[in-house]
């Protein structure tokens, strides 16, 4: 609209608009806009070229050129608002030599209102005509913009005056645009259009921010001043100003409460100056507790003169408003002013206030707050009473919750090594939060007073937790196996914690010699008295370690013991670890009910930190079981949440998830993607559970599209691959691909011993997924009059299991093609049809070209698929091979696609070639494409 505004006075249109809005919403900054749009005058347009090049002889334009406009800018202040005509003589000081031009009437009286300040009342409509005429005379010689800024704080008769000119301008090449605070309690400009200033969003003030200091902003810290600015960009912008340079870079903390500037309060002070004082009072307790609801408030009062009606001053000057129960400031930032601008003697006292009327039991965490802040200094005591309110409010509210707490709690310990205990706590709170950057500061502070080796041992077992997400996985679990061993003489319970966080960084890691390391550490440190926690966590490692070093029959029995032990349990770790148990024991339902249980667990506690870690192993189950839709919403939260709190390793594990997902679903180029950007964060980190995940994706898609080589190659460089680059579990679980592989390519032999490792432990776990893949595998390796034996055991296993959709369709589409390839259509079109309503069900689009693929070969005619052309006279089969070889496919390629010789489909190129009347391959791709 200030464009328009502009724009119409260059063309001879009067305009004038009002800008409202509240303190620093940025009404100046677009009033300086304007001038500097008016003093630069547009470019006039170019004149099209007729020719390849502009031609000489152009007439010239017979427009006069544009020229910069005439501003005249006038503020309004508070110490002249009483004065008469004062912001108009402002206004006209670089124009009164042309007052003289006008008319003798109004030059008379508009130089007598701004020598004398006084104008009789029968002169005001003479006055105001000849602004009018004088704003019009000086357009005359080039458009005029006349800006006037805090209209609200102009004297009332230069006010009226421009207000009076604004609504009459006409035909005259004047624009005049006016800017003034929202909270007004009648219009300051009425009669003209109002541009009405919001607040920004989150993303907009984030721009604002960056582009006052670029390169310079952690964006961590960008997300925090651009939530407490409320949209204001002034405020933003101070608090920017006001930070360090370590604390704009992220690396020292940000001040608990960020100040507000001081022209900002200022700019409120007027309005709340107004209320009488009772309602100060109450405003003062609703800026200190905006939870508070309006009868609480009245009895923090404590004063018999203090009413809810006392804050009816306040609604009606449209500061807050009563919503339900709570006061809600209209402008969150009045509120922060309210509380700023008081002094401390004051807000220590409105604390003392409301902690008095709270209820510790049902309200620990603000009565806590409140009574920390009501404090004079140290105080043991109040520390411990502020310590067990932590724990309380760890049970109502949750980790965040407590965290605050219980840091509030330390700063007014007055004995060092307890002040670190409680500030270990409260960042060991923040860390399962979601809060890393808050825990790592509170580690900080809690260093210079960690002065014995237990205290020392808490801090670096909380740091390498944090690493475990976001660290090198290798570097992590060196570091807590080493913190472990500095914990084992002073606390067994958390050199325990140790070495099992560390077993989890050479999991992540793929590192069977440092897992093996943390299990042998960890085991003469069981005792029999031990709580179900403890107990679940070294029957996790027993089963676990020996589970890597391939003895899977004698893993069975603890892993079991750490699954039965986790009815016991409440905790979203030990969860998270029977989970893995029974992932390792092959049962997806055990696993997806932990996992489920683990998350539920973990987002009621306000453990958001550990929500994404449950969500990696409940996706498994999910993929194992065919829950895809489910199974890439929780990928999808996970991947959220990781990023959110600062777990890129997660995130990395979970995208890995996702290229699996892609795989199977025969999205390519999603799986690609996915599989690089996993590559890239896994080398850097040394992860070698996501890398190994998304090698099975890549080997699993070039399966599906008919490149078993690719597939062979992905999974024999896995088998070989060391720490940081692949996992031995990933090597047993993707066993049945590359048995698949090795028999589309041709080498059956190198199958053997991959296969005996998965048969190994589908045999020691029972798991009836795990024998029916292991059958299937055999069948693929068995010769053709034993191969359906296998096959049909399989199928039978697969059924009696009854949850892994996807491995039953894969075993249905293997035993179609074997049936097919033994020429016996009629039992083939049962499996084939039964995987092929599995793949449709789940979206595998590449799995399903394949099954449709070879129920056209049998001739099936419910089919969907590509119609063999008209006229060629080609077979089915020979169809089938046509198309590949014209989409480039060698005749190996087309071999280990449909399960055929190579020497079969040279035999059936030459029928192809002779039957279509063609030399060569070129040939088939012309007629295909």
């Amino acid at each position: 609209m200030l464009a328009n505004a502009l724009d119409g006075a260059r063309a001879g249109q009067g305009t004038a608009v009002l800008v409202s809005g509240g303190p620093g919403i940025g009404k100046t900054a677009l009033l300086d806009h304007a001038q500097r749009a008016a003093l630069s005058p547009p470019k006039p347009p170019a004149t099209p070229a007729t020719g390849p090049t502009a031609p000489s002889t152009t007439a010239p334009d017979p427009s006069p050129p544009v020229r910069p406009a005439l501003v005249l800018r006038a503020q309004g202040t508070e110490p002249e608002s009483g004065l008469a005509y004062a912001g108009l003589q402002r206004l006209l000081l670089p124009v009164l030599d042309r007052v003289p031009g006008l008319a003798a009437p109004h030059s008379r009286v508009i130089e007598q209102a701004l020598e004398t300040g006084g104008v009789a009342e029968s002169d005001r409509f003479t006055l105001s005509i000849g602004v009018l005429r004088l704003l019009g005379l000086l357009a005359h010689a080039a458009p005029l913009l006349a800006v006037i800024d805090d209209a609200h704080l102009m004297d009332a008769p230069s006010l009226d005056a421009l207000a009076f000119a604004a609504r009459r301008l006409g035909t005259d090449p004047v624009a005049m645009v006016f800017a003034a605070r929202d909270d007004q309690a009648k219009p300051v400009v009425p009669g003209i259009p109002v541009i009405h200033l919001s607040p920004l969003s989150e993303a907009a003030v984030s721009e604002v921010l960056g582009d006052a200091a670029p390169g310079g902003l952690a964006a961590g810290v960008r997300g925090t001043l651009a939530a407490a600015s409320h949209g204001n960009p002034a405020a933003a912008l101070a608090f920017a100003a006001a930070l360090s340079r370590e604390q704009l870079a992220g690396i020292r903390p940000l001040p608990r409460t960020l100040p507000l500037p001081a022209d900002l309060r200022r700019a409120y002070e007027p309005r709340l100056e107004a209320l009488p004082e009772p309602t100060r009072h109450l405003l003062l307790l609703a800026a200190t507790d905006p939870e508070c609801d309006v009868d609480l408030l009245v009895r923090a009062a404590a004063r018999t003169d203090v009413t809810v009606g006392d804050l009816a001053p306040a609604e009606d000057a449209g500061i807050v408003r009563v919503d339900g129960s709570r006061v809600v400031f209209a402008d969150p930032l009045l509120r922060e002013s309210v509380y700023q601008a008081t002094p401390v003697v004051r807000r220590r006292a409105a604390h003392a206030r409301l902690a008095r009327v709270l209820d510790l039991h049902r309200e620990p965490s603000r009565y806590a707050r409140h009574r920390a802040a009501a404090a004079q200094g140290p105080d043991s005591d109040l520390a411990a009473e502020l310590a067990a309110a932590a724990d309380t409010a760890k049970e109502l509210s949750g980790h965040s919750v407590a965290s605050a707490a219980l840091e509030q709690a330390a700063e007014l310990t007055p004995i060092p090594r307890l002040r670190a205990c409680r500030l270990s706590t409260a960042a060991q709170d923040a860390w399962l939060a979601g809060m890393p950057d808050r825990a790592a500061e509170l580690l900080e502070r809690a260093q210079p007073d960690a002065v014995t080796p237990r205290q020392e041992g808490v801090l670096e077992l909380i740091r390498g937790q944090i690493r475990l997400r976001e660290g090198n996985a290798l570097d992590t679990a060196d570091a807590l196996l080493a913190t472990a061993e500095r914990l084992i003489p002073h606390d067994r319970e958390l050199a325990v914690r140790a070495l099992m966080r560390a077993a989890d960084a050479a999991s992540f890691a793929g590192d069977p010699v440092r897992h093996g390391a943390a299990a042998r550490r960890l085991a003469p440190l069981a005792r029999d008295n031990d709580p179900p926690a403890m107990r679940l966590a070294f029957a996790f490692m027993e089963g676990a370690a020996l589970s890597f070093a391939g003895e899977y029959t004698a893993a069975v029995g603890p892993l079991r013991r750490a699954t039965d032990i986790a009815e016991e349990i409440d905790s979203p770790v030990e969860l998270i670890w029977a989970s893995i148990a029974g992932l390792r024991l092959g049962d997806a339902p055990l696993v997806h009910s932990l996992a489920t249980r683990a998350v539920a667990v973990a987002r009621r506690r306000g453990a958001l930190a550990v929500v994404p870690q449950a969500l990696e192993f409940l996706v498994y189950s999910e993929f194992w079981s065919g829950r895809f839709p489910s199974g890439i919403g929780n990928c999808m939260t996970g991947l959220r949440l990781a990023r959110e709190t600062a777990q890129p390793n997660c995130a990395t594990h979970h995208l890995a998830a996702l290229s699996l997902l892609a795989a199977i679903q025969g999205d390519a180029e999603t799986c690609h993607a996915r599989a690089r950007a996993v590559a890239e964060r896994a080398s850097e980190n040394s992860l070698g559970l996501p890398a190994a995940l998304s090698s099975w994706a890549l080997a699993l898609l070039d399966l599906a599209q008919g490149d078993a080589a690719g597939a062979y190659s992905r999974l024999r460089s896995l088998t070989h691959a060391g720490p940081g680059y692949g996992h031995p579990t990933m090597r047993l679980l993707t066993a049945p691909v590359f048995v698949e592989a090795c028999v589309r390519t041709g080498r059956p032999e190198r199958a053997a011993s991959v296969l005996a490792a998965y048969e190994s432990w589908a045999a020691a776990t029972a798991s009836l997924s795990a024998l029916a893949v292991a059958m299937r595998c055999r069948g693929l390796l068995a010769p053709a009059e034993e191969a359906e034996r296998y096959f049909a055991e399989a199928v039978q296993l697969h059924r009696a299991c009854g949850d892994d959709d996807v491995e039953r369709a894969r075993t249905a589409l293997l035993y179609g093609t074997t049936l097919r390839r033994n020429r016996l259509p009629g039992r083939a079109r049962e499996h084939l049809r039964e995987a092929l309503e599995t793949f449709e069900w789940i979206g595998a689009r590449l799995w399903v070209e394949q099954a449709r693929s070879e129920l056209r070969a049998i001739g099936d005619p419910e089919s969907a698929g590509e119609p063999v052309r008209a006229g060629h006279g080609l077979t089915t089969q020979q169809h089938q091979i046509a198309l590949l070889v014209a989409e480039g496919a060698t005749n190996r390629e087309v071999a280990a696609h449909m399960f055929i010789s190579p020497r079969t489909v040279e035999h059936h190129l030459r029928g192809i070639f002779r039957k279509l009347n063609i030399r060569s391959r070129v040939d088939l791709a012309r007629m295909f494409r």
